[in-house]
């Protein structure tokens, strides 16, 4: 009995450990996370109940570090996600399945009401220049909580 316990307890710590490696090698077509040395543009989200991510710029171009500075004026969790649309998609499954996980990962952050998180993303070497930023918390994608922009070159 025990010896399966254990069994069972190191299956879930690999599986986890696993998840989290593939998850920091993941390479993304819209840039990748940046450094808080590199930061080369500060922009500003409000994440709100009213289902909307509201940018106080929109001016990225190839090349810019950003420093995103999001703020969750509501009263529900809410998250900032960068990715592309497949990316997007995929996490909204993902969220479906476990609709109260939160993230703290290098293009998804979580959001308290009330809290302000930081998330720096380096839009170089990209491969895809439409960018969608969500939050992909359960029927918040679907009601409009989403930004499509394209990255100038």
């Amino acid at each position: 009995m025990k010896t399966r316990i254990v069994s069972a307890l190191f299956g879930a710590l690999l599986a986890a450990s696993l998840s989290v490696q593939a998850h920091e090698m993941r390479h993304f077509t819209v840039g990748s996370p940046g450094k808080a040395g590199e930061v080369t543009k500060i922009i500003h989200v409000q994440a709100t109940d009213q289902m909307r991510l509201v940018f106080d710029r929109q001016d990225i171009r190839e090349g810019d570090v950003v420093k995103f500075i999001i703020t969750n004026t509501g009263v529900m969790l809410h998250e900032f996600g960068i990715d592309d649309e497949a990316g997007q998609k995929a996490h909204q499954q993902e969220m479906m399945q476990m609709p109260n996980m939160t993230h703290d990962d290098p293009n998804v952050v979580s959001l308290k009401p009330g809290e302000t998180r930081t998330l720096i993303w380096r839009f170089k070497g990209m491969r895809q220049h439409d960018v969608i930023f969500a939050c992909n918390v359960p029927g918040h994608y679907q009601a409009g909580m989403s930004v499509r922009l394209t990255v100038q070159k």
